[in-house]
């Protein structure tokens, strides 16, 4: 499957994502990846409301609240996607994953642990599909 897209995500960035990841294992991390366009400027971790090691949930007030707080933030920027982690898996979307791939328009970003190292890759998910991301 070739990759759709590319997302800048520096270096301060992917380290943020993969240290939370680090951090909350055994449990599935997640957070929101910030900036404009398919360019990422930071993250912002979230709590994992499912606690769980093979699912995540982003409570809505908080998701909320983090939209409002953008809206009046310059330079503009916004929610381009979301990341998350697999602790004993690979970094690729599970099922559950595709079935609850809400925002179309954002970037998927995924750390997995199979190997016993970080691996962080990113998607589209539309219409169930899954389509590979190049990571810049």
């Amino acid at each position: 499957m070739s990759a759709r897209g590319t997302i800048l995500v520096p270096r301060p960035v992917r380290r943020a994502i993969v240290d939370h990841a680090s951090r909350e294992k055994p449990l599935e991390c997640c957070g929101f990846v910030v900036g404009a366009s398919a360019r990422a400027m930071f993250v912002v971790p979230m709590s994992n409301v499912a606690r769980s090691r093979v699912r995540y949930r982003i409570e809505d007030k908080a998701h909320i609240e983090l939209r409002r707080l953008l809206r009046v933030l310059r330079p503009s920027m916004s929610i381009i996607g979301v990341y998350h982690s697999h602790p004993a898996g690979d970094a690729w979307p599970s099922a559950t994953d595709v079935d609850e791939a809400f925002y179309p328009d954002w970037k998927y970003l995924i750390v997995g642990f199979k190997s016993g190292r970080a691996i962080l890759r990113a998607f589209h998910i539309r219409h169930g599909r899954v389509y590979p991301v190049l990571l810049r």
